[in-house]
């Protein structure tokens, strides 16, 4: 898969909330380290991002469970901060 492909695609829980979308990634080393998300209003609310224009966070791919038409992470909403940094 290549990045063009991850850039621009809905994030969502593993029970199936979604949080927002790619809107970048930060590569070390020629490995993926971080994939940064541009939030949604309800997954900035519940990690304390300030709302700003576009709120912003980041996840380890280590947290992605699977990527279809959809990217999963491998934590359910309710622990989202586990996973899901902000920016």
């Amino acid at each position: 898969m290549r990045l063009k492909d991850v850039i621009g695609k809905e994030v969502v829980t593993e029970d199936g909330v979604r949080i927002g979308k790619v809107i970048d990634a930060e590569i070390e080393n020629w490995v993926v380290t971080r994939l940064v998300l541009q939030l949604n209003r309800d997954a900035a609310r519940s990690l304390g991002v300030r709302l700003a224009l576009r709120p912003k966070g980041s996840v380890n791919p280590s947290f992605v469970k699977g990527v279809g038409d959809y990217i999963t992470l491998s934590v359910p909403s309710g622990k989202l901060d586990e996973a899901l940094k902000p920016e």
